[in-house]
């Protein structure tokens, strides 16, 4: 999960139908993509970034939390 991501759009309130939504994907596949299961695309990434984060960079929203990393 990117944990990071998570606590922003708790903070901003932005649910995830909305950012689902701004980047043109249906919720379960973005629930999809949060637990790892397929990937961002670099353009979901920055159209997340750019017009909901703007003040947050691409390494820090999609940092994937350390009980998820593989060794």
């Amino acid at each position: 999960m990117f944990i990071n991501l998570k606590i922003e759009m708790l903070k901003k309130g932005v649910t995830v139908k909305a950012l689902a939504e701004k980047i043109g994907i249906s919720s379960k596949t973005y629930s999809n993509k949060m637990k790892g299961s397929s990937e961002f695309t670099r353009k979901e990434m920055y159209t997340i970034r750019d017009e909901i984060f703007p003040d947050k960079s691409i390494e820090y929203l999609f940092t994937i939390a350390k009980d998820q990393k593989t060794a």
